[in-house]
C-alpha cells in the first residue's frame, strides 16, 4: 500500500509537467555565429570610415594601427575624426556611434547562458547591429559621393540685354 501512495502523486504530477525541449545546439551555434558576424561587419565598417577620414588627412600611421584597436576605441576615433573633418552629418553619426557603443556592451553577453539561449534576444541583437552598420555605411557612402561629386560646369555670366523700351515720339506741331 505504501508503494501505491507514492505512485499516485507522481502520476498526477507527471501529467501536469511537460519537459521543455532545449534549443538545438546547431540553432544556438548559428545564432551565436550570426551575432558575432554582425559585430565583425560593424567593426569593419567603422574601421573603413576611420580609414577614409585618415586618408583625407594623409594620416597613414593612424590607419595602420586600426587592426589592433577595440570597437570602443574605433568608435572614439571615428567621432574625433568626423568632428575634425567637419563632417556634414555629425549629429546623425554621433547617434549611430552611441548606439554602437551600447551594442558593443552586449558582445560578451552573447556567450552567457541566459542570453545565448534566448533566441529572441539573439535575433534582436543581430537586427540592431545590422541597423547601426547600415546607418554608418550609408553616412560613409553619402560622404564619399559628396566629395567626388563633379563640380557644376562654369557658365559665363552674361549681362541681360536691356529691355526694349518705346520712345515717345514727339507730337507733330501744327
Amino acid at each position: 500500500m505504501g508503494s501505491t501512495r507514492r505512485d499516485a502523486p507522481t502520476d498526477a504530477l507527471s501529467g501536469k509537467i511537460s519537459t521543455l525541449k532545449p534549443m538545438s545546439a546547431d540553432v544556438r551555434a548559428q545564432q551565436i555565429h550570426d551575432v558575432v558576424d554582425a559585430f565583425r561587419r560593424l567593426r569593419s565598417s567603422v574601421t573603413r570610415f576611420v580609414q577614409m577620414f585618415a586618408a583625407a588627412r594623409n594620416a597613414v600611421s593612424m590607419a595602420e594601427g586600426l587592426s589592433s584597436a577595440s570597437l570602443r576605441e574605433l568608435l572614439t576615433m571615428l567621432g574625433n575624426e568626423a568632428q575634425a573633418a567637419r563632417f556634414a552629418r555629425l549629429r546623425e553619426l554621433k547617434i549611430a556611434i552611441r548606439q554602437a557603443r551600447v551594442l558593443e556592451r552586449t558582445r560578451d553577453a552573447v556567450f552567457s547562458e541566459s542570453f545565448s539561449t534566448n533566441p529572441t534576444a539573439m535575433r534582436e541583437t543581430v537586427t540592431a547591429l545590422e541597423r547601426v552598420d547600415a546607418i554608418l555605411v550609408g553616412l560613409c557612402v553619402e560622404h564619399v559621393l559628396e566629395r567626388h561629386k563633379p563640380a557644376p560646369p562654369r557658365t559665363v555670366a552674361l549681362k541681360p540685354a536691356p529691355l526694349a523700351t518705346r520712345r515717345r515720339q514727339p507730337e507733330p506741331v501744327h
